[in-house]
């Protein structure tokens, strides 16, 4: 990272058509303002996910259930984790996925 550039953590949650919180599903990045290496995350119980991102910049989030267990279909967000002005570290990002 450079001049002033400091990770965010990009959090959410997955869910299904229906609103239940979808377990087990993988979130990654599938472009971003640099080259990424591989980064992604697989929800928790309630359908929660955290991803950092490494620099500022616009990012795009995929999801996909597992095809065995979740429901099927695809989710994409775009993200935008801005530099701060101040010192202080910047706040996460909150996003809402949705599958089907």
């Amino acid at each position: 990272m450079s001049g002033g550039d400091s990770a965010v953590e990009i959090t959410g949650r997955v869910r299904d058509a229906s609103g239940a919180p979808v377990p087990g599903a993988h979130v990654l990045f599938t472009d971003g303002p640099r080259p990424l290496p591989d980064i992604a995350a697989v929800t928790d119980a309630e359908g929660r996910f955290s991803l950092g991102a490494p620099t500022a910049g616009r990012y795009t989030l995929t999801c996909r259930a597992d095809p065995l267990t979740g429901p099927p279909g695809t989710a994409e967000a775009t993200v935008r984790v801005g530099p701060t002005p101040s010192a202080t570290a910047p706040g996460p990002v909150r996003i809402e996925l949705t599958l089907g």
